[in-house]
């Protein structure tokens, strides 16, 4: 099944950035996965930071850095485990989404240049599961040939599992914490600060 994030086109643009990111941080960035936002026509590039230590301030020039390389192409921020080792509890990691989507409730997102490619993807996917090709998507994670789309809704709970003709799971999301997410993002790349000064409650 050809999709548009399995694309040579879309893999040269991210390979291009994963490099200039390496080369522009003295190694300290490494590029580890990408995840497109249907819903916001968005894609998203995750990083790890190869760091024994670092701070807030760090997390700030980083994140400046790549979203600069990635300009308004792609989004960028760090896997999960960067936020938790400089600071967010993810204990408390829902309540604070949640308190983000009233914060951000007025923050725009713009579509990227990949909005109608990634929707396709998605419309594709959820009809081959059997499900209403208009539902709004939030998440689309590819690992090899196993994909995971994740709809935005009310609560947490599987909507579809395939094993043919491809490996697929369709789950639901809260709606509310996957947008505060997503706008907390947005409000973050566009003030030059990184994501860790929202999800951390300290900060």
């Amino acid at each position: 099944m050809e999709l548009y994030i399995n694309s040579a086109q879309l893999a040269l643009k991210i390979k291009s950035i994963a490099e200039q990111a390496d080369a522009l941080s003295g190694h300290a960035l490494a590029y580890e996965e990408m995840v497109a936002l249907p819903c916001f026509g968005q894609i998203i590039l995750r990083f790890t930071l190869n760091a024994d230590a670092y701070t807030p301030d760090d997390l700030d020039r980083y994140e400046s850095l790549l979203s600069g390389i990635a300009s308004d192409g792609f989004m960028t921020d760090f896997m999960g485990s960067v936020y938790r080792k400089a600071g967010v509890d993810y204990a408390s990691l829902d309540r604070r989404l949640l308190e983000l989507n009233d914060r951000f409730k007025d923050e725009k997102i713009v579509p990227s240049v990949h909005a109608d490619g990634i929707r396709e993807d998605a419309s594709a996917l959820l009809k081959m599961a059997g499900l209403d090709a208009a539902l709004p998507v939030w998440e689309i994670q590819a690992d090899g040939d196993e994909y995971t789309l994740l709809v935005l809704g009310k609560e947490i709970r599987k909507l579809a599992n395939l094993e043919t003709p491809i490996k697929l799971t369709v789950a639901e999301a809260d709606g509310r914490m996957c947008t505060g997410l997503i706008k907390a993002a947005v409000y973050c790349k566009r003030n030059s600060i990184s994501l860790i000064r929202v999800l951390a409650d300290s900060l």
